[in-house]
């Protein structure tokens, strides 16, 4: 039989069975795809909610502390970010001729020591020098280890008053004796000279000392949660940079509550107007 007497019915069958295999193949594949592209989370139970972002200015209890003499510059006695208690002295203001009394004490403790090294072996050994020479070894470590330059000033002190104490027991047990005594004498009439002609200030409350004293202070205050006064006027009217650091004073320091800090920020939103505090 030739090709021109096939019967078409079989062609048609033959087209159907192919078409019916596509679609097979498309569903199987589609399926496939489907299965492999589609991945499945566990969402817990939660909350939604609107937020809102803007630059916000911190309000703090925040009391300046700044006496007669802060032309002069002041040491720290306690160290910014310390927590001090009510009556607890935070820092003096350098005396008029506070660099020549300083330079006077430097050369004193070079005499005393070496005075101490001269005679180091006419010393009666004790557990008390013992026990201090021990503590200068420990000083001097940490010292050496030190960058904070706060820090080492505390060391430094910490260094002159047992080198002071050494002397003055040498000053007993040794036939040096008089000699160091005399030194000891002088270095404790210049210390003393040092202290009653400085300004030392005193907190009248407990809190945190810090030395950042930005000069708003006394405008952005607590007012015993009265902030009626705020107003956007106001806080643009301080053109502060977010991120900048406030660098320590040389005049004053402050005393901060830090138990109690408000935010204000100025929004101007529908949601901002009928916002409430969670408590």
């Amino acid at each position: 039989m030739s090709k021109k007497n096939k019967d078409p019915r079989f062609i048609k069958l033959i087209g159907i069975i192919c078409l019916i295999a596509f679609l097979i193949y498309f569903l199987f594949d589609s399926t496939h795809l489907i299965s492999k592209s589609t991945d499945t989370f566990m969402v817990e139970n939660g909350t939604l909610s609107y937020e809102e972002s803007a630059e916000g200015y911190i309000i703090r209890d925040e009391k300046v502390l700044k006496g007669n003499n802060y032309s002069n510059g002041l040491s720290q006695i306690v160290t910014d970010g310390s927590r001090v208690s009510k009556g607890e002295s935070i820092f003096r203001y350098y005396s008029n001729n506070e660099n020549e009394i300083n330079k006077q004490l430097e050369t004193l403790d070079k005499q005393i020591d070496e005075a101490l090294q001269n005679n180091k072996d006419n010393i009666l050994p004790s557990i008390d020098v013992t026990n201090l020479e021990n503590e200068i070894k420990d000083v001097l470590d940490n010292l050496y280890q030190e960058n904070d330059m706060q820090i080492i000033n505390e060391y430094k002190k910490k260094l002159n008053s047992y080198v002071v104490k050494k002397a003055e027991i040498a000053g007993e047990t040794s036939e040096a004796g008089s000699y160091i005594h005399g030194l000891i004498e002088q270095r404790k009439a210049l210390s003393n000279q040092l202290t009653s002609n400085s300004e030392t200030i005193v907190s009248d409350v407990a809190g945190i000392v810090s030395y950042r004293v930005d000069g708003l202070e006394e405008i952005l205050t607590v007012n015993n949660g009265d902030f009626s006064y705020l107003n956007t006027k106001l806080l643009n009217s301080f053109k502060l940079n977010v991120g900048t650091t406030i660098p320590e004073s040389k005049e004053a320091g402050k005393i901060v509550n830090n138990f109690e800090c408000y935010i204000a920020c100025p929004i101007n939103t529908e949601n901002s107007d009928v916002a409430e505090v969670r408590k």
